[in-house]
């Protein structure tokens, strides 16, 4: 049998040879590339691990689902419009108090389920009436709203790549606060400047019949339904993560589901058929696949010592190429999602930087995790927003949009693990 070096290179092979010949999807190719590792490496193959492993990210998964039934619902019963265009109402036209809001809204969704996807996928189709009325194209406001979802992610209180890589180095995730907040708030902040520009802003002054509509009962029904689904979602979530010992955490996916309950009631049989069917079909069953997969990569990775192996390998690179090293994580994140790079790269990259404030080395690494949401082919929280766009988009184009962001969020990252040792009495809470 091959040791676990020359096993994982020899599957990463296989990998690259079934994408690129056979044209598999990426969840068949990382079955088979799992498969291939553990039997080059043990010689045999477990079906156990192969379905226990299916199993790691069924909680992602069910978010997943439940933000794709909570967002369409919302669509689909007009709630969502009718909120967007009831903002652009109150807020006079006034493009970059529009944008904040938009901004405030991914934001938090992404701070309070630690999850960029999910965040797209609740927030983002309140979010696309809004810019679209600023007259942002498609690929733009796929991109602001992956970046702000992602930033939301990166925030605390709930960052699920972090929560990972602590684990991992045996840490309690505590006090992570300070370090997180100011990795996602710069790059937050740089994007609502770039996407609130008045050039790129074309604003339609023409009444749409969702706006005709607004002062009759439908409209105000509508706009009712869209308030009370934020309040039974986002507003839980904030009076959850601020009285925790109070007020029980029913699970991400529950309070999705009771949210979009609201909208099941304007909806009839045929609409609530095409529910399901965009639901459950199309990207977030795709991407939900994908999960699957990585969750079985990772559990044969550690099965076979692969994990264990990284962890050597990085803790044996002399300092001046651990910084090199963190390219590293986006780039393994394109195939195993920022959630697995996080678990397999991002743990023993910590271990790495253990000589200094493990606090800001488990904010920073995650960030840098959470880069993988742009990096084909996977891009979650890039395809989810162009999932919820909807139209003619491009993903590369879409991506292009995003650079200036995620090249701010590495730079934090890598320059917050530089001056750690400076940085710890102010931004790290022990």
């Amino acid at each position: 049998m091959l040791s676990p070096s020359v096993g994982f290179f020899a599957s990463v092979l296989i990998l690259i040879g079934v994408m690129a010949w056979l044209r598999l999807s990426l969840s068949i190719a990382l079955v088979i590339f799992s498969m291939a590792m553990v039997l080059l490496i043990n010689g045999d193959l477990p079906f156990r691990h192969l379905v226990e492993g299916s199993f790691g990210y069924l909680n992602l998964i069910l978010a997943l689902f439940a933000g794709a039934f909570f967002g369409q619902a919302m669509r689909m019963s007009r709630a969502a419009d009718a909120f967007g265009n009831a903002v652009i109402r109150w807020c006079g036209h006034r493009q970059l108090v529009v944008v904040v809001v938009a901004a405030v809204l991914l934001f938090v969704a992404g701070a309070m389920v630690g999850i960029a996807g999910v965040a797209v996928l609740a927030t983002g189709v309140f979010v696309v009436p809004m810019l679209k009325r600023l007259g942002m194209s498609n690929e733009r406001v796929a991109a602001f709203i992956a970046l702000l979802s992602t930033c939301g992610m990166i925030a605390p209180p709930v960052n699920v790549p972090a929560m990972a890589i602590a684990d991992g180095v045996n840490m309690p995730y505590a006090n992570f606060e300070y370090a997180l907040f100011i990795l996602a708030i710069i790059p937050a902040l740089i994007t609502i400047a770039l996407f609130s520009r008045s050039k790129i802003l074309t604003p339609q002054n023409k009444p749409t019949l969702e706006e005709k509509t607004e002062s009759t009962v439908e409209g105000r029904m509508e706009l009712s339904v869209a308030i009370l689904g934020l309040v039974l979602t986002l507003g839980f979530w904030l009076l959850q993560r601020s009285l925790p010992a109070y007020v029980i955490d029913p699970a991400v996916p529950l309070v999705l589901v009771v949210g979009s309950l609201v909208a099941l009631i304007r909806l009839n049989k045929h609409s609530l058929r095409q529910l399901m069917d965009a639901t459950f079909s199309g990207t977030p069953l795709i991407l939900a696949g994908v999960l699957v997969a990585v969750g079985i990569t990772v559990q044969i990775m550690t099965l076979t010592g692969v994990r264990g192996w990284l962890v050597i390998t990085a803790l044996s690179f002399p300092e001046a190429l651990l910084y090199v090293e963190l390219l590293m994580l986006p780039l393994f994140g394109s195939v195993l999602t920022s959630m697995g790079t996080a678990n397999v790269l991002g743990v023993p990259l910590a271990f790495s930087f253990i000589h200094q404030d493990m606090i800001i080395n488990v904010a920073a690494l995650s960030a840098i995790s959470a880069i993988s949401e742009f990096m084909p082919p996977t891009a979650i929280a890039t395809a989810l927003s162009l999932y919820v766009v909807g139209g003619q988009a491009s993903l590369f184009k879409t991506l292009r949009y995003c650079l200036i962001p995620v090249a701010s969020i590495f730079i934090i990252a890598v320059l917050m693990l530089v001056f750690a040792t400076q940085l710890s009495p102010f931004i790290s809470v022990a």
